[in-house]
């Protein structure tokens, strides 16, 4: 069923008001998200809806700013007896012609989108543009000590993966795959994802638990294949013969130029290339197992806090770090202390909204961002020409233009804003030139917030240096892109906001800017720190 076929243009727009007046009841938003979700043509107007509202408020913030500063009238005018019906119309025709535009945008949008052409030949039909797809086939549940061969492909806690190669150099790794397979997979270990039913393993020790909804998971080894009928099973590629352990149900062994043979519960085999399988007795001492790594991640994550609480005295002394928010505030309270030792002249940030929650660890903190309520407010006073600001972040959905992760107070010289865009990519724009021409220099990432990374830790960094001309993001440690400086200006963040966005303090209606997820640590440094030193950050 096509849901853009039954389309209540009326109603979508009235959620959209709602929305955007900061009133919308939890019936109304869950209703406004299954629309979103469900029908293209309703993003497209959404997409419309957020242009038209920025747009909007933007110009209106001008005229009234050009009206409130248009110089006064002399004194002979000033004494005339029109100077109140001047200053009436003064103010209302801005308002006319927000008031016009906004009904001819509205009639707009409830337009229905025109028909496309119906072509000569039909062909297949093409996918939906507006359509989020993905490819991931399996996801990474748990971890313990995890080290890869190469770090900076490596998939995060809870982050889906697509068919691919993983290389574990040590550590173990719980797979659950879509069709309901799970895998511990011990290292040294190399495994290659081909389906969300398959994968083929060159080395590593594996065990598997495979439910009735996922029998047929196959299991390739250069050697041969392991077919389950639905049973847990072991898989030993590191040992001096490659063996296959039944603990519970049927598998089936196909090896090339053999016939098919079934083993059972409590029966093993050892497999060669070339020579038939030979009988062994089942055993399940060698392997890792699922019910196991419980206790063995709260170790590990046990030990991961104690050494990043340690790293954390050290990063506290450092004299070009402003502000630290560690986020191990006392629970319920509504203030983040700066851990920074040179940084206690600089308040503490202020909780608005917001609520505690787990961070990266079972006994870490963080913040949950929920509404357009939530915020932390910041002040950082003076003029810098050297920034770097790091976080982890957890990102929940992208229901808004731009996400909020730290924003300078309104717009200005010097002003700072790092945010996420709708897209998924990361911006830094800086405001540059004088007031009235303020505009903003704007930095801007690919594309890294699909939605196969929400819901899971990232760490974020961008670095401005204006002595060396770049502005540098990165992600998990890892540079994401560079960009040379726009026009050279100082920042001055003066008062900012993480997790939102308030323009201008004094005026009714505020663009939505908030951020939708956890955040769990944010440093500011007053220097550009080198690649190596953001890469520790992210350890």
């Amino acid at each position: 069923m096509n849901p853009d076929l039954d389309f209540d243009s009326a109603e979508l727009h009235r959620l959209f008001m709602a929305k955007a007046d900061g009133h919308i009841s939890a019936e109304d938003h869950a209703q406004l998200s299954h629309m979103l979700k469900n029908s293209a043509e309703a993003r497209r107007q959404w997409y419309a809806f957020q242009d038209v509202e920025s747009a909007l408020f933007s110009w209106s913030q001008q005229e009234l700013q050009r009206v409130e500063e248009e110089p006064a009238l002399t004194a002979t005018v000033a004494a005339a007896p029109t100077r109140p019906v001047r200053a009436r119309l003064t103010w209302l025709l801005p308002l006319a012609a927000l008031l016009a535009i906004l009904v001819m945008v509205v009639n707009v949008l409830r337009q229905p989108a025109r028909p496309t052409p119906t072509p000569a030949v039909t062909t297949a039909p093409t996918k939906d543009e507006d359509e989020v797809t993905t490819t991931s086939v399996a996801l990474l549940t748990r971890g313990v000590n995890l080290e890869w061969v190469d770090a900076r492909s490596a998939p995060a806690l809870n982050a889906p993966i697509s068919p691919g190669w993983l290389k574990l150099k040590a550590g173990i790794a719980e797979l659950e795959f879509y069709q309901g397979a799970r895998l511990v997979v011990e290292g040294p270990a190399e495994i290659k994802l081909v389906s969300a039913g398959e994968a083929y393993c060159v080395s590593g020790r594996f065990s598997a638990h495979v439910p009735p909804q996922a029998r047929g998971f196959r299991l390739g080894t250069p050697n041969g294949d392991v077919v389950d009928l639905g049973t847990d099973f072991g898989l030993d590629l590191n040992s001096a013969t490659p063996e296959v352990h039944v603990f519970k149900g049927e598998v089936e062994l196909h090896q090339p130029k053999a016939q098919v043979r079934m083993l059972t519960t409590g029966e093993a085999a050892g497999f060669e290339k070339s020579t038939p399988a030979r009988h062994l007795p089942a055993s399940d001492v060698a392997f890792a197992f699922s019910r196991d790594l419980d206790a063995r991640m709260n170790e590990s994550q046990r030990l991961a806090l104690a050494r990043w609480e340690d790293q954390g005295r050290q990063w506290n002394l450092d004299p070009r770090l402003k502000l630290r928010l560690d986020f191990q505030d006392p629970q319920g309270s509504r203030s983040l202390k700066n851990s920074a030792a040179l940084g206690q002249e600089i308040a503490p940030g202020t909780i608005v909204g917001c609520i505690w929650t787990q961070g990266r660890w079972p006994e870490k903190k963080a913040l949950q961002f929920r509404s357009v309520s939530d915020r932390v407010r910041l002040s950082l006073p003076g003029s810098h020409r050297q920034v770097t600001m790091a976080t982890w972040v957890q990102l929940h959905g992208l229901n808004v233009r731009q996400s909020s992760l730290c924003m300078s107070q309104g717009i200005a010289e010097g002003h700072m804003h790092w945010q996420i865009l709708h897209d998924g990519s990361l911006c830094l724009g800086v405001g540059s030139g004088k007031h009235p021409d303020v505009r903003s220099d704007d930095y801007i990432t690919p594309v890294i917030f699909t939605p196969e990374r929400f819901g899971q830790w990232v760490h974020l960094a961008v670095v401005y240096d204006l002595p060396g001309g770049e502005v540098t993001f990165y992600l998990n440690g890892g540079i994401l892109s560079k960009h040379p400086v726009q026009t050279p200006t100082e920042l001055t963040p003066v008062m900012m906001e993480l997790g939102n966005w308030t323009p201008s303090p004094d005026k009714r209606q505020q663009p939505v800017r908030n951020f939708a997820g956890c955040m769990d640590e944010f440093s500011l440094y007053t220097a550009a720190l080198h690649p190596d030193e953001i890469r520790a950050l992210a350890e």
